[in-house]
Order: C-alpha cells, then sequence, then structure tokens
C-alpha cells in the first residue's frame, strides 16, 4: 500500500512538472485549462502525498525523525505541509508573478523559475522513499536519507515563511487600498451634497435639506444646509406645516435633533401627535413587511426624535411619555410567523428613554 501511494504521489508530481515545462498560453480557452488543470494536479499532489505521509507514520516508516511519537508526527506533518505548499506555488509562480507592487519577496520568484516545484518536492520524495526502502528491511544510507528529509523541510519552511509575509504584506495593501477607495467615496458623495446645498434655492422645497440639519452629519455640511434653510423667508413656518404633514413629518426629526426653532411651544403638540403616526406606520410596516431585520427601522429617525425631545421640547407642557409608550408598543406588534425572534436595534433606544423618564419622575416624587 505504501509503495501504491508512493506511486500515486509520483505520477501527480510528474504531471506538475509536464504542465508547467512550457509556457501557457495568456488568454482564452487555454489559460483556463491551464489553471483548472494546476488546481487538479497540485489537489491530487497533496492528498496522495498526505495520505502517503499518514500511511508510513502509522506503520512507523518515519521512526529515525524522532523517538518521541508526538513530535515525529508534528514534524513530518509539517515537512509534508511545507512541501506541497512550496510545490504548488513554485508550479504557480514560475509562470504568474506580478510585476507591479508585489508584495511577495522575490525569493519566491527566483526559485519557481529555478524550477522549485521539481527539485524541492524531490528532495522529500527521496526521503520518503529511502524510509520505505529501510522499512522493508532494505539498506539505505541514514545520511542522505537525513540530508534529503531536512533539506527539503527547511527549504519548504523558508519558502513557506516567505509566502506568508507576502500573504500579510498582500492583506495590508488591499486593507489600504480599501481605505482610499472609501475615502475616495465618501469625499465625493461629499461634494455631490456640497454641491446639492448650494444650488438650493428659496424658492426650492426646504423638506430637501432637513437630513443634512441633523447634528450627526459633518459640521460644514451641516452649516451650508442651515444656512439655506434660513434663507427661506418663513423657514419656522415652513417646517412646522412639514411636522403636521403625515407624508413628511419624519423629514422634520432631522432638524430638531440640534437646532433649536424660535417657537418650540407651536411644534411641541404636533411632534407629540407625530409620534402616534410613526407607531401607526411602523406597527403597519412589521405586519406587511417581508424582510424583517433587526435594523430595519433604524433609518425611522426614532433616534433624532428622542434627542430633539430631550433637547428643546421637555418643558413645552406636552407629556411625551404616553404617546412614546405607543411607540414602543407598536414595536412589539406580532409580525408574520417566519420572523419571529427578530428583535429591532431601535427599541433599546426607547426603552432607555422611558427609563429615563421613570427615574426622573420617581426622583421628582422622592
Amino acid at each position: 500500500m505504501a509503495y501504491f501511494l508512493f506511486s500515486l504521489t509520483i505520477l501527480c508530481y510528474i504531471g506538475l512538472g509536464l504542465l508547467t515545462a512550457t509556457q501557457p498560453a495568456t488568454g482564452g480557452d487555454n489559460a483556463m485549462g491551464y489553471g483548472l488543470g494546476l488546481a487538479f494536479l497540485g489537489l491530487a499532489f497533496a492528498l496522495s502525498s498526505l495520505a502517503m505521509t499518514i500511511f508510513m507514520l502509522a506503520k512507523g516508516y518515519f521512526h529515525w525523525v524522532s523517538p518521541d511519537s508526538g513530535a515525529r508526527v508534528a514534524i513530518v506533518l509539517a515537512s509534508w505541509f511545507a512541501v506541497v505548499l512550496t510545490t504548488f506555488f513554485c508550479a504557480a509562480f514560475k509562470w504568474e508573478w506580478p510585476s507591479d507592487a508585489n508584495p511577495y519577496p522575490a525569493f519566491l520568484h527566483w526559485l519557481a523559475v529555478g524550477h522549485g516545484q521539481l527539485w524541492i518536492p524531490l528532495l522529500w520524495l527521496v526521503a520518503c522513499f529511502l524510509s520505505l526502502e529501510a522499512g522493508a528491511g532494505i539498506s539505505a544510507s541514514s545520511q542522505v536519507l537525513k540530508a534529503s528529509f531536512y533539506a527539503g523541510l527547511f527549504i519548504g519552511s523558508v519558502y513557506s515563511i516567505g509566502l506568508a509575509v507576502g500573504y500579510l504584506r498582500d492583506s495590508a495593501q488591499q486593507y489600504e487600498a480599501d481605505i482610499a477607495s472609501r475615502k475616495a467615496q465618501d469625499d465625493r458623495w461629499h461634494q455631490e451634497t456640497m454641491n446639492e446645498i448650494a444650488a438650493h434655492k428659496p424658492t426650492d422645497p426646504i423638506v430637501t435639506l432637513l437630513a443634512q440639519t441633523t447634528q450627526v452629519r459633518p459640521a460644514d455640511t451641516r452649516a451650508a444646509a442651515l444656512a439655506r434653510v434660513k434663507m427661506h423667508p418663513n423657514w419656522e413656518a415652513e417646517i412646522l406645516a412639514l411636522l403636521q404633514d403625515r407624508r413628511c413629518y419624519r423629514e422634520v426629526y432631522y432638524f430638531l435633533d440640534g437646532n433649536e426653532v424660535t417657537h418650540p411651544d407651536q411644534f411641541a403638540r404636533p411632534l407629540n401627535q407625530s409620534i402616534l403616526w410613526l407607531a401607526e406606520t411602523i406597527s403597519a410596516d412589521i405586519q406587511d413587511s417581508n424582510n424583517l431585520q433587526h435594523w430595519s427601522f433604524d433609518m425611522y429617525q426614532i433616534e433624532n426624535l428622542l434627542r430633539a425631545i430631550d433637547g428643546q421640547f421637555r418643558h413645552q407642557g406636552v407629556d411625551f411619555v404616553p404617546n412614546v409608550i405607543k411607540l414602543r408598543q407598536a414595536l412589539n406588534t406580532p409580525p408574520p410567523e417566519r420572523f419571529k425572534g427578530v428583535r429591532f436595534d431601535v427599541t433599546s433606544l426607547v426603552d432607555q428613554w422611558l427609563a429615563s423618564r421613570r427615574t426622573s419622575r420617581s426622583g421628582r416624587a422622592g
């Protein structure tokens, strides 16, 4: 059995050597066939050599590696892994080596161009063959056996470390590229937003500006949007009218979150009424939704609403707690059966707000 597995491994090894002997086509079906062939033969070599290694370990062919069985298994399997990894990547890098900003150490390519996929695994295969011969009672030079084995282990380990270094460098480069790409995208969106704000005229609907006025927006974006809002002669009346409109009231939450109005007493009751509309909308959306997720209501401006109440409407003679409780009850609307167990992230925000109200009330009562 050991010789059969050894022969199978040799066939895969020869197959890799023949496949990489000439430069493959750079495009078309031939290139795809080369890639598939490399993957297939690399996997076949790995599996057949692993089976051979495990069988030889089990039968004691590698007894000479170490008297301790644990150390012996670790060393032999490490040798197998290093040699297989080196063989495959030498085969891959022989004809495929990026020339620009390559993060992998250059010696990996040198070994690949120097037919490392042939002579590096050959060192290990010689050691395996001599171990089989010695196990079968045939005389084998222990010096040659050990030298071949440890040379393969050493070179394979150095190559594997080089691959690890290249992988880490490549990951770092990709991370930096992703960061730069996201920053460029954010900068582009930011500039587009600033351009849209700059193009706003007092005759345009004020509602298009409100989302940019909340306190969580970038300072320059927010300042520009607020300036355009206040270019409307009756900006506060327009915003109040939007708050009383079931189609637009949630947009007003953006503005009220961090921007004081001159007449908060005029806003308090419409704001409280809008909470009931919000509760009705959420309850209906839960019942009719075909895709409920924990974040489903994150964009309903509930956090903006609660901050606005705390910021400028707590002392306007309106009790918001009953309607916020109804909002909380709406978040508990039974969903369709397939969404049972979904808990919305905004629920905890509402719970915290209600808990703070209970605490403040009990403090006043005390």
